[in-house]
Order: C-alpha cells, then sequence, then structure tokens
C-alpha cells in the first residue's frame, strides 16, 4: 500500500518507565515509598523487564560480567530475598539494598522503557530486586501439613485465596497485572519464565485465575489415580445437528450418555478392589462430557477424601434458545472452603468436526459429511483457569479438549505458572503417541516441564477404532519431563477402569541467571555434602498401570 504524502506520525512519545510503573500503581510517582510487599515490587519489575525485552541480556557473557551475576551473587541474593521476608513478618523496614535499588528506579522515571537494556545501573537494579523478590517467596502459595507457615505465609494465602480472580499483589489490581505462585523453570529456551522459581507474572487479564486449596493428606510421596474412561459405548446417534449456519456449515450437540444404572456402586466395588490391590485412591478423573451435573452431585457427595474429576455436560435447549453447556468439575469433600460440590471450569474452544473425523467416528447418518464443518454448539463462557494446589510439592490444573491444543490464552498461563500435572479431559479417539494430544503434551512436558495425562472415553475409542482406524485401545498417554516418551495407556476388553501409580521425584532446576531452588541450608553445604537433596521440584512420574474389573474382588480381599 503506498503511503499518503501527507501522513504524519501521531505521537513520538515512548512509553516511559514512570507511565509504565504508574498503570500498574496509579498513584506513583517518582518521590513516592515504595511497595514492600514483595510481588507488588516483583509485578512492577518483571513488567518493566518483559516490555523492555531487557531481561534476555542476563545470558550474555558481557552483561553477567559487568554485573557480577555469578555464585556468591545468587547467595547474596538469597540472602537478601531473607531477609526482606523476615521484615514482611517483623513489620520492620525492608533491607536498605532493597530500597536503593529502588530509587534507582524512581530516579530513571523518564526513562522510554526502550532504553531499559542500555542503561546498565537501572537494569542491575531490576535484575537484583526481581531475584530478590522471587527469593523473598521461596514456597509461596504451596502448603502442605509437613510445612508450617509462617505470618508471611498467612499474609500471601490470604491475598491469593480473598480475591475474585487470585494474584499475591496486595496493591495492584489484577485487571493489570497478577501474580501468581509458580511451580516449574523451563531449562530451556530463554522468556521471562526462566527467571523465576517462585513467583509468575500474569498480564493478560483476558484469563482469570483461581487458586484453590485442596486437602488430600495422604498424598506425600506420590498418589493413586483410578481412571474411569466412561462411557464404555457410544452411539453414533450421540451426535445430532442443532442449527445450520450457513449452506455447508452447522453446529452438532453431543447427548452426554447417562451413567449405568447403580453407577456408584459399582465404582465403590472398583475403589475396593483397587486400595486392596495397589494402595488407596486418591483420584477418580473421567473423561470430557462423561456424566450430567446430577451424576457428579452424586459422586461428590458419596465418596470422602476422594479428589472427584469430571467432564460434566448439559444440553440446551431449541425453543429457549439456549446452547449446550461443557464443562469440567473437580472436588473433594470435606472442601476446606465453600463450594457447592465443585469448583467449575467451562471449555474455552469449541469442537470443529470436519469430513475426515465424521469418517474416522462413523457418524456420517447423524451429521452430514458433505458440510465443510460442524461446530460444537456450547456457549463460551469467560475464559478462566483453576489451579489446585494439593501440598508443597504438588499442584495441578485440568484443561478441556481443545484447550490442549490451542496456544492461546490458556496454554500460555499454564506455561507461566508451571503446574506440576496437567489433566487433559478429552472426548477423542485413541490416544497414540502420533496423535495431537501427544503433540502438544509433549510441549507443556519441554515447557515447563509439567507431567501431563490425558483421558477419553473408550467408547469413542472404540466408535473409531470399529472405522478401521488401526492402533490400541488406548484410553489415556502419559507424558513427564523426566522419563522423556510418551506412555500408551490402554483399557483391555472387560475392564472397567485403570489404575496410575505417580511417584513424586526431585529434580534440580535452575534460574537463568544461575540460582538454584535449593534452600538456604542444602546451598551452603552443597560443595561438602553431595548426598543433599537434588532440588526442592517434585516430577510425578508414572510407574505403574493396573486394570480393575468391578466383580473380581476374591474372597480375601
Amino acid at each position: 500500500m503506498k503511503r499518503p504524502q501527507n501522513f504524519v506520525a501521531q505521537s513520538n512519545d515512548q512509553v516511559t518507565i514512570a507511565r509504565a510503573v504508574q498503570f500498574l500503581l496509579p498513584a506513583w510517582g517518582p518521590e513516592s515509598q515504595m511497595p514492600t510487599w514483595p510481588p507488588d515490587v516483583f509485578a512492577v519489575v518483571a513488567t518493566l523487564l518483559k516490555r523492555s525485552g531487557a531481561y534476555i541480556k542476563i545470558v550474555n557473557h558481557k552483561t553477567r560480567k559487568e554485573l557480577g551475576i555469578n555464585g556468591a551473587w545468587s547467595k547474596k541474593i538469597s540472602g537478601i530475598g531473607i531477609d526482606w521476608r523476615q521484615s514482611i513478618i517483623d513489620n520492620t523496614p525492608v533491607p536498605g539494598v532493597i530500597q536503593s535499588w529502588w530509587k534507582t528506579i524512581a530516579s530513571a522515571s523518564k526513562v522510554p522503557i526502550s532504553n531499559i537494556g542500555a542503561n546498565l545501573p537501572l537494569l542491575d537494579a531490576l535484575i537484583c530486586l526481581l531475584a530478590s523478590a522471587d527469593e523473598s517467596c521461596w514456597g509461596i502459595g504451596v502448603y502442605g501439613e509437613e510445612r508450617p507457615l509462617d505470618d508471611f505465609d498467612d499474609l500471601a494465602l490470604m491475598y491469593l485465596l480473598s480475591k475474585q480472580c487470585s494474584t499475591l499483589c496486595q496493591s495492584i489490581h489484577a485487571s493489570a497485572a497478577m501474580v501468581l505462585p509458580k511451580l516449574h523453570t523451563p531449562l530451556s529456551g530463554m522468556t521471562m519464565r526462566s527467571l523465576t522459581h517462585n513467583l509468575a507474572l500474569w498480564d493478560n487479564p483476558e484469563v482469570k485465575t483461581r487458586w484453590i486449596q485442596l486437602s488430600l493428606p495422604t498424598v506425600t510421596e506420590g498418589m493413586n489415580v483410578l481412571l474411569l474412561p466412561w462411557p464404555l459405548e457410544i452411539h453414533p446417534t450421540a451426535f445430532s445437528p442443532v442449527h445450520k449456519l450457513q449452506e455447508n456449515i452447522g453446529t452438532f450437540a453431543f447427548n452426554v450418555c447417562p451413567m449405568v444404572e447403580g453407577f456408584i456402586e459399582k465404582i465403590k466395588d472398583l475403589i475396593s478392589i483397587a486400595t486392596a490391590r495397589y494402595g488407596p485412591i486418591h483420584a477418580l478423573v473421567f473423561p470430557e462430557l462423561s456424566m450430567g451435573p446430577d451424576q457428579f452431585r452424586q459422586l461428590w457427595q458419596q465418596f470422602d477424601n476422594i479428589l472427584i474429576i469430571g467432564g460434566v455436560g448439559e444440553l440446551g435447549s431449541r425453543e429457549a434458545g439456549t446452547a449446550a453447556q461443557n464443562y469440567v468439575m473437580a472436588g473433594i469433600k470435606p472442601p476446606i472452603t465453600d463450594t457447592d460440590g465443585g469448583w467449575p471450569q467451562h471449555k474455552h474452544h469449541r469442537w470443529r468436526l470436519d469430513r475426515g473425523q465424521i469418517e474416522q467416528y462413523g457418524i456420517g447418518n447423524s451429521l452430514d459429511a458433505s458440510y465443510k464443518w460442524w461446530w460444537e454448539d456450547i456457549t463460551i463462557r469467560d475464559r478462566e483457569c483453576n489451579f489446585f494446589c494439593v501440598n508443597d510439592w504438588l499442584t495441578f490444573c485440568i484443561l478441556l479438549c481443545e484447550d490442549l491444543a490451542r496456544q492461546d490464552p490458556v496454554a500460555d498461563l499454564v506455561r507461566t505458572v508451571g503446574p506440576n500435572l496437567v489433566i487433559g479431559l478429552l472426548l477423542d479417539g485413541p490416544q497414540l503417541e502420533k496423535r495431537w494430544s501427544a503433540r502438544y503434551a509433549t510441549v507443556l512436558a519441554e515447557d515447563p516441564r509439567c507431567s501431563v495425562l490425558t483421558l477419553t472415553s473408550a467408547g469413542l475409542v472404540d466408535l473409531s477404532r470399529s472405522q478401521g482406524l488401526t492402533g490400541k485401545r488406548s484410553i489415556a498417554l502419559w507424558k513427564d519431563a523426566l522419563s522423556g516418551v510418551a506412555r500408551e495407556i490402554c483399557l483391555d476388553e472387560g475392564s472397567d477402569g485403570v489404575v496410575l501409580n505417580l511417584s513424586r521425584e526431585w529434580a534440580l532446576e535452575y534460574t537463568a541467571d544461575g540460582r538454584s531452588d535449593k534452600d538456604e541450608n542444602q546451598r551452603d553445604n552443597e560443595d561438602e555434602n553431595q548426598d543433599a537433596p537434588t532440588g526442592a521440584t517434585g516430577y510425578l512420574r508414572l510407574t505403574g498401570v493396573h486394570q480393575v474389573r468391578a466383580g473380581t474382588k476374591p474372597p480375601n480381599l
């Protein structure tokens, strides 16, 4: 396109540090007192480093030498972070060096953020504040019964859980930026996620976050999960057309298959068998659209101290002009906080069926294969992502089908927080290493090093296989960062479910500035004590797969 001769740029003004900080703290000025709460300071300096892109310089040898970033620097920063944390507990002034770094930023308030990387004292202050805030928040937001909470933890938990949108910030509104606990630090690539162990900046208000504390005291060194890939049988008539949008584009509904009569007793039987053979069951996991809301509520009411995760569906009404609902529910009884039987999270992306998929599932009599595509007829709600904290080493989140594949915006949030476990609930064909779910599970296993479990319905797997799709009756797939390979999990003929043994392992992680996730005592002793723990980050590995079938419990069990 030819530029008009009278073209004039509307403004040559660049965003300065003052304008960027005032977006987060509207009343801030160069003479203002610094915020003392570490997550607030973190939000400011992380925003400046991210928007300027200056954080990438931290891996350049010249910059590291100029800033003195080495092993001694890491130990010094850790000590400053601990002192900062203690000042919050004691209600005393923050360490003087923290205040001096903040004054350096305030004195540069008129500097354009694009010039931060060229201003060495300013870059030094930003990086040191970022790292010190991160060190002060060791273990923030992830608590277990074995680690007593101090006053800093109590304050952090109050901020995190008391807001409509979870954030650790005290003075910065969630619509401007959120700071969340962080579990994994990626060991490859170079992004803002590479710079911290404990704090994560999330500056996209499109996705609301909810941080949820769960009580599973028996989950210590691992957990047993019972996968129930129900319904075990699905017919093509479960799919039905809803609306014709254009000549060759329509919407469809999936009619949730009711659970078999006596399903509660059947599940009790399966749990009893699995517990006797493989140890206590900590969680039941069902696929996408495997139950209605009443059935989830029945499950939640029946089982104490077992986490229930299931895909829930509700049909829409053509007469009322309402679309169907597709969401996941997760809940445990008794809950720590007041809930109506669990926490919902709605699906963010519609399923699109094309000719290939219609033929794959053999549903051409239900949906016209000549259509270019069929869209899932569901209501798209405001985007949100729930993170469930089980203890001080395990936090997980749940994604629904297409949410695993579409990389924005929720997948970016998942990479930012880096939960230990991601559970993907699908309505899909066999979970094979060569298919799409394995591809996207690998992305999360590599960055930020999550363990990923996908689960689909055995009924749709069988429907797909009946049309000639070769492969195993693989209803689930597991991928983790330590094992390196995806593992297909099959359901044997006649089985009702599969028990997974998941074991915790500790692994060492490093930030891009060289700080490890060992605590202060481990760092002091790491040179002379080579047997010290290998890190503070928990990883889940799949160490056992067992078939279970109702009614097979021998008398001695």
